[in-house]
């Protein structure tokens, strides 16, 4: 396999403040998100001839774990055999002495394969891709979240927590299409993170948003199968620097015209 590939990676263009985006059409007629992005030629290194299982230092990596479960749209299944059995891996993976799995994410690029623009792909009614680079939690959005998991109230002392996400491809056949980049977190600065407001009809959310940098490092896993998984950190409540692995869907420029359209499930976790 080739060592890396050149890929457009669409980063925010400028620092907007307030830097909104809508889970539904805004009442005034504005686009769901008021940002600009700006499409950078990055190089994002195979990470299978970097190393081999977690990466400490990257904040991720790809680990072999079949799952009990076959039928990926049965979500009575998801939230039974699949969250159960993706707690254990990873409370043994990071020997962690509590993982609790809170909710999960099912995408489905559209068969035309629409440009992975970073427009859509959250909110959309059969959720797609997401191409622009973000990361999930936000100094104020992860602890109120955390909070809300184990009963506490949003202003009170939580114990040291991470969040992370697992990422598992779902198509029949070596992924070819819309693989995940990921950037390693000791390479992304606090400053280079724009928080991102996510309203909903009934509350407002954060996520963030991400200036380019060429110091960023950027990985992927080229030809992921659905028994391989990517185990990434969301948030980390005791690293104020680089608490975060941003990451987006890409345009793989070595994807056949013919590639099954990307299948993917992607689940989110407290670890103590």
């Amino acid at each position: 396999m080739d060592e890396s590939v050149l890929a457009p990676l669409n980063y925010l263009a400028e620092r907007i403040h307030p830097l909104e985006t809508w889970a539904y059409d805004p009442p005034d007629g504005h686009p769901r998100f008021n940002g600009k992005l700006c499409a950078y030629p990055i190089q994002i290194k195979n990470a299978r001839e970097c190393f081999e299982g977690i990466s400490r230092e990257y904040g991720f990596g790809c680990l072999h774990r079949p799952s009990v479960v076959s039928d990926f749209c049965d979500d009575e299944a998801i939230r039974t055999k699949v969250y159960a059995e993706t707690a254990e891996w990873v409370k043994d993976t990071l020997q962690a002495s509590s993982v609790v799995v809170f909710d999960h994410t099912y995408r489905r690029r559209l068969k035309h394969r629409p440009p992975l623009d970073g427009t859509g792909g959250s909110f959309s009614k059969i959720r797609t891709p997401v191409g622009r680079v973000h990361a999930d939690f936000t100094p104020v959005s992860a602890p109120r979240r955390i909070a809300s998991l184990i009963g506490r109230k949003p202003d009170d002392q939580l114990p040291p927590y991470k969040i992370f996400g697992v990422w598992r491809p779902l198509n029949r056949r070596p992924l070819q299409d819309a693989p995940l980049a990921l950037a390693a977190a000791s390479s992304v600065t606090s400053d280079e993170l724009v928080t991102n407001a996510i309203i909903y009809p009934e509350r407002r959310g954060e996520t963030f948003a991400v200036l380019h940098n060429k110091h960023h490092q950027w990985f992927y896993f080229p030809e992921m199968v659905r028994d391989e998984i990517l185990l990434f950190l969301h948030y980390d409540s005791e690293c104020s620097e680089h608490p975060t692995v941003p990451h987006t869907a890409f345009e793989d420029p070595g994807s056949p015209p013919d590639a099954e359209p990307r299948e993917s499930l992607e689940l989110r976790m407290l670890v103590l």
